[in-house]
């Protein structure tokens, strides 16, 4: 079984996330590439170690505008076929949903994230969740739960916000991968989101990161572990 990992960023982040650190210090290869760029896909053998769809500012109900989403789909689509482990985030969530033929769109009023929010499992998200956990997330759209998919979490602003499907496919509406410098871009980039509906300050957001980020980035360790295989031996 090969080592490496395909992670499909879409925008220019500011350090290597946590997560591509904790794979690449598991003995994984991690390999990014950036279709916002215009890097091409990889050719898929099935013998992958996984692929993540991260998050990003484009959004999948307005494709016309970033093309390549959609031959990011298709690629996680035969990704899935060949039993590659996958994974979706916010952004990658979404194009997941899409893809199984989910609505995904703006909250009804109008509402976004940005900031620290209460998630709560399911029964079969007990599996993988803790009964009660805060979060980081920031997006403005979301998605209904895509027919023969699991759900495994529920959140405050937007409902869905964790599906398993097939075995081999799991989507996240939330960020458990943001560490302080990519929450301080965060809130340089997007500042024009603060204040809208469901958003919180950004000192609230600098106390939720104090309060939370390492539950959510031992959480996160032990999930890319158990779903990606763990360390090399």
């Amino acid at each position: 079984m090969s080592r490496t990992i395909h992670v499909i960023e879409h925008w220019r982040v500011a350090e290597p996330d946590f997560g591509r650190r904790h794979m690449a210090g598991r003995g994984f290869d991690v390999r990014v590439v950036e279709p916002w760029r215009g890097e091409a896909l990889p050719d898929l053998s099935g013998d992958e170690a996984g692929v993540m769809l991260m998050g990003g500012p484009q959004y999948v109900t307005e494709l016309e505008d970033a093309p390549y989403l959609r031959k990011e789909m298709r690629f996680a689509e035969r990704a899935m076929k060949l039993g590659v482990p996958v994974v979706g985030v916010c952004l990658g969530s979404q194009m997941l949903a899409l893809m199984l033929g989910a609505r995904v769109g703006f909250h009804p009023e109008d509402h976004a994230t940005f900031g620290y929010y209460d998630l709560y499992p399911t029964g079969a998200g007990r599996s993988y969740f803790p009964e009660r956990m805060k979060v980081l997330a920031g997006n403005s759209q979301g998605w209904e739960m895509p027919s023969g998919a699991t759900p495994l979490a529920y959140g405050e602003v937007f409902e869905n916000q964790a599906f398993v499907y097939g075995g081999n496919t799991f989507a996240l509406q939330f960020h458990p991968e943001v560490t302080r410098l990519i929450l301080d871009q965060w809130q340089d980039e997007f500042a024009s989101m603060i204040g809208q509906a469901g958003t919180q300050t950004i000192e609230e957001q600098d106390l939720g990161f104090a309060a939370h980020d390492a539950s959510i980035k031992r959480w996160y360790a032990g999930f890319l572990d158990d779903w990606f295989g763990g360390p090399e031996n």
